[in-house]
């Protein structure tokens, strides 16, 4: 007998409709629904090419640094293509590095205490688990007190935490002083103890040998990274949550990760070969239409023509990170691998973070201004980033310094996306098959996911 279950999840970033088709005590199709629209891309119709600067970042409250990058570049590569050169000081590209960086790790912290370990509360019940309860947990509160400190090296330099407009075109506006980066030094130095002591359990060092399951168990001590990777092979968790094994990454940071796109070999990521498919969306080229079938407001993204998962996952696979290309050959792309690999992130840009405040130079500009006005540029440009959930694309068409078409490509509508005519969305194929709703939202939160961007 078939049966429709739909479920408003909470504790995710915006709001996020599971609806599920059970057949025998087993999920036999679901549909991940993005109920609300918000129409940023309409509200940057015909602004001013800057004004954008300050209205993306609204896009998101938790990645809306990302938006601000992505923003800077897809205007630099417009007025790179409009003629006009662009330079672009290194402190700048170094800074805006270390402030998307310090989002980034923001985000993983708290979607695993506060998103993901609440989860084995429900599922477990051991007492154990309560130091992971909600406002209650003392763990919980520990992972939000350092998830806000390290995001304080953003608020360093960009004036303020979120939604802040310090990148422009030709570089950033700030001019720190040796005292700020020393404290933002002492940050991250301290998040970095945080990570070692409660999340993997050693220090990093040791940490970056780990070659495999078994070698981090024998490695590390008690821990928060243990403890979930204990109770998802207790709970069998290592076995749902396959996707489609192919995963997507548009950007290279250096020391972070590389960009490619991973089929069954690596190729290179080429943007002309992504496209948009509306068959199942609210949204359309040429409106609105609530027509049959059509289930959410956000499209489907393929690069060509198949679904591909973008996500931190995609970014170790892509870097040909030894310990996840392990973990893939013996878990493939499951729940307790996608998990790990944003924990894993963590640690490698904490690293990054340190090496990037060393090697600021106060001598040199932060910013250069442009050779021209704004309302000069016409154009196309594109611009390419890496935020906490994965790949994020902005697109911008440009006539005399006015916005004619912004496209925004966001990481949840990869992985959380209608269907297509041929294809599930990675996480609407990950969850088909899995016995019960709870692991069912909790496959779906392994993408940590962002309604609020999904429908942008």
């Amino acid at each position: 007998m078939t049966k429709i279950q739909k479920t408003v999840l909470n504790r995710v970033e915006g709001e996020i409709e599971l609806k599920l088709v059970w057949e025998n005590n087993a999920v036999k199709d679901a549909f991940i629904i993005a109920p609300n629209f918000r129409g940023f891309e309409f509200i940057l119709k015909n602004k001013p090419i800057l004004d954008a600067l300050v209205i993306t970042p609204r896009v998101c409250g938790i990645c809306g640094h990302a938006h601000l990058i992505v923003t800077t570049k897809a205007l630099e590569d417009l007025y790179k293509n409009a003629g006009v050169k662009i330079e672009t000081p290194q402190n700048a590209k170094i800074i805006r590095d270390i402030t998307l960086f310090s989002e980034i790790v923001q985000n993983h912290i708290r979607w695993f205490y506060l998103f993901v370990l609440p989860d084995f509360i429900k599922l477990d019940k051991g007492k154990s688990l309560r130091k992971y309860e909600p406002i209650r947990g003392y763990q919980w509160r520990k992972a939000v007190d350092y998830s806000s400190k390290i995001v304080k090296v953003s608020a360093i330099f960009s004036g303020q935490w979120p939604h802040s407009s310090y990148s422009v075109v030709g570089g950033v506006t700030c001019d720190p002083t040796t005292f700020e980066i020393t404290e933002a030094e002492a940050i991250v130095d301290s998040v970095i103890r945080f990570t070692e002591e409660n999340i993997i359990g050693m220090d990093i060092e040791k940490y970056l040998t780990v070659s495999n399951l078994d070698d981090y168990f024998e490695k590390s001590g008690n821990c928060d990274l243990k403890t979930f990777l204990k109770l998802s092979l207790k709970h069998k968790l290592h076995k749902v949550g396959k996707a489609y094994h192919r995963f997507l990454t548009i950007c290279q940071i250096e020391d972070v990760f590389e960009k490619g796109i991973t089929k069954r070999k690596k190729k290179d990521f080429k943007p002309e070969k992504i496209t948009e498919i509306d068959t199942f969306s609210f949204l359309t080229e040429k409106g609105i239409n609530y027509g049959k079938n059509r289930y959410s407001w956000a499209k489907a993204v393929r690069y060509e023509g198949l679904p591909y998962e973008t996500s931190p996952l995609a970014r170790r696979i892509n870097s040909r990170d030894n310990l996840f290309i392990n973990l893939l050959d013996q878990f493939k792309d499951s729940y307790i691998v996608r998990v790990w690999a944003r924990l894993d992130e963590i640690i490698k840009i904490l690293i990054a973070m340190k090496k990037r405040l060393k090697n600021i130079n106060l001598s040199d500009p932060f910013y250069i201004k442009p050779p021209a006005d704004y309302r000069e540029i016409s154009g196309e440009g594109t611009g390419l980033c890496e935020a906490a959930r994965g790949s994020l694309i902005h697109q911008i068409k440009a006539e005399n310094g006015k916005i004619k078409q912004y496209n925004i490509i966001t990481p949840s509508t990869w992985n959380l996306g209608p269907r297509c005519e041929k294809y599930h969305s990675p996480a609407e194929k990950a969850i088909i098959g899995v016995d019960s709703p709870l692991k069912a939202e909790m496959i779906l939160r392994s993408f940590d996911v962002c309604s609020v961007c999904t429908t942008h």
